[in-house]
């Protein structure tokens, strides 16, 4: 399994993390995550050097996570604190493997460093958490395909029409223009002149007769961006963060944000059941061609789109 590292990835939602120690891969490396009495979440591998128990299965002492098979405890540094079974006048031992990897948890999600040096930048910031008139909700979802595939499909417009029929757009066949920017750590499409899109979302959410602005970006090390703009009070964004458990199992954190001059009593139990209908379609068409991959590889014929 291929990694990006240098970057930060989420490991769980913030809400997750509470007295009992969790266990949570990332980017493949099993991690052990825990908060202290001040609540300050901290990360090991998920392996005690003693006799290689799951940390993960212990509990927190004295804000270190405890073995559960001998009590050895680790600090958020990894380094060993405690031997309830060590006989008198012996020194703590210098333990090797105790892997400890920073930790930051922002705008309700618990990121990990996954990099060789200390982090030398901050973890993504999902666009307007927080700013007055907008409103954000987060969804955890798991996928069954690689990672990439996961992020072609949620920057990909031909697929909607078909696994997602009568929830946006329709077969009606356009021609659109589109403007590619690149960056250092992103691409943007700009879609320009596209007709307003079709289906039951569009329709009770944006207004009608007003140009639709549409852009999508893929961000590193495995963020996508979906933009759309229909006038400065009508905004609807799409932001997802994937994290490889596996190979083939992608945890993904969606941010759903919105600004509309409509209740939000009325708008976020909609998108809330909008957009988890239109995830479980992804979800289940990705897991077919994940299973496909499998057991056929990555022989894929490609166009332009």
């Amino acid at each position: 399994m291929d990694t990006i590292k240098g970057y930060w990835y989420i490991a769980a939602a913030g809400s997750e993390l509470k007295a009992k120690p969790i266990n949570r891969k990332v980017e493949g490396e099993s991690l052990v995550l825990w908060r202290d009495e001040a609540g300050n979440p901290h990360a090991l591998r998920d392996r005690c050097a003693h006799r290689g128990m799951a940390l993960s299965a212990g509990k927190v002492v004295n804000d270190c996570v405890q073995c559960p098979y001998h009590g050895y405890a680790y600090d958020g540094q990894g380094r060993l604190k405690d031997i309830p079974s060590l006989c008198s006048g012996e020194r703590l031992p210098r333990v090797r493997g105790m892997k400890s990897l920073p930790v930051i948890e922002q705008q309700e999600q618990l990121w990990v460093w996954i990099g060789e040096q200390e982090p030398t930048r901050k973890p993504f910031e999902f666009p307007h958490y927080g700013e007055e008139g907008w409103t954000t909700f987060f969804m955890q979802t798991r996928f069954h395909a690689p990672v990439d595939m996961c992020l072609e499909n949620f920057l990909d417009v031909p697929h909607t029409i078909f696994v997602h029929p009568g929830l946006f757009r329709n077969e009606d066949q356009d021609t659109v223009q589109t403007r590619v920017t690149r960056s250092g750590e992103s691409v943007v499409v700009t879609f320009l002149d596209e007709k307003p899109m079709e289906g039951i979302g569009p329709r009770l959410v944006f207004p009608k007769g007003v140009k639709q602005k549409h852009t999508d970006r893929f961000i590193l090390p495995s963020i996508s961006r979906v933009d759309y703009e229909y006038g400065s009070d009508h905004q609807f964004l799409i932001v997802s963060q994937c994290t490889q458990r596996e190979e083939f199992v992608v945890d993904v954190t969606t941010a759903i944000t919105w600004k509309l001059p409509l209740p939000t009593l009325i708008t976020k139990p909609f998108l809330k059941w909008y957009c988890r209908k239109v995830i479980q379609q992804d979800v289940d068409i990705l897991e077919i061609q994940g299973a496909q991959m499998k057991e056929f590889g990555r022989h894929f014929t490609h166009t332009k789109v």
